[in-house]
């Protein structure tokens, strides 16, 4: 989409500029109000557009926070339910024939390794070849799973080997769902033009009653900034502050049998 390109900004860039946009609202307000102090009834009308718009900040971040939120708890539910399906095929694996154990486990290290560093560090070309290597290694898997079936079909054992296998693979596009599909960059822009809003009609506010504290604003304007890039930072699993955990999945690989 064409507003996308605001998620593959740096939070390095990003968190500035909001700060910038907020805060400079908040000083145009308040030289505009200076410049009709005495001219506004009371003050009232602003004081009820101002609360107002405040309070659909306050409403459109909850839900913002909630959904981003939301989506980072499922990101690392997919790493802990795939960390479980991996485990599950190894122990599975331990049950077959012996002369299939070795290559199955070695199949496994390998796309355990790959799934580790999914998306990490942020990189495009990287994950396109993340997901590339991880099919391979899925198509090898299975050559191993029908050679073990074709050999022992009514094998109780294959069976769950590849029951598990199969659950495993259908984890795979769960996560890369996960990890694909973000807040919209529209929403973002929403919070912070709503935001500057705020802080527009606040300034204007302190103008029209003619007071003008720049340290407030400041201090104002950062609190806002900073709730909106948590937001953003929750829906960035691959780089930020805030990075979905992988120590299931190391805890899986290094619990799998030598």
């Amino acid at each position: 989409m064409v507003l996308d390109w605001l998620h593959d900004l740096s939070l390095l860039a990003l968190y500035p500029a909001t700060i910038i946009l907020i805060a400079g609202a908040a000083e145009l307000g308040n030289r505009i109000g200076l410049r009709f102090r005495g001219t506004e009834n009371g003050g009232s009308d602003i004081s009820t557009l101002s609360g107002a718009a405040l309070g659909l900040l306050a409403l459109l971040l909850a839900f913002s926070f909630s959904i981003a939120l939301s989506r980072y708890e499922t990101r690392r539910t997919m790493v802990l339910e795939e960390a479980n399906a991996i485990g599950s095929t190894a122990n599975f694996a331990l049950m077959l024939p012996q002369a299939a154990q070795a290559p199955i486990l070695g199949l496994l290290r390998d796309y355990t390794a790959v799934r580790i560093g999914l998306g990490v560090p942020f990189d495009p070309p990287k994950q396109d070849r993340d997901i590339a290597r991880s099919l391979e290694l899925q198509t090898l898997l299975w050559q191993q799973a029908a050679a073990v079936t074709a050999a022992a079909p009514q094998s109780l054992p294959a069976y769950r080997f590849v029951a598990s296998l199969n659950e495993m693979n259908n984890i795979h596009e769960r996560r890369l769902t996960a990890l694909r599909y973000h807040v919209p960059s529209a929403v973002m822009f929403m919070l912070i033009g709503v935001a500057m809003v705020a802080m527009g009609f606040t300034g204007y506010q302190a103008g029209v009653a003619g007071t003008r504290r720049p340290q407030a604003t400041l201090i104002m304007s950062l609190t806002v900034a900073v709730v909106i890039m948590l937001v953003v930072d929750l829906d960035r699993p691959a780089r930020g502050l805030i990075e979905v955990p992988v120590a299931p999945l190391i805890d899986a690989a290094q619990g799998m049998a030598k």
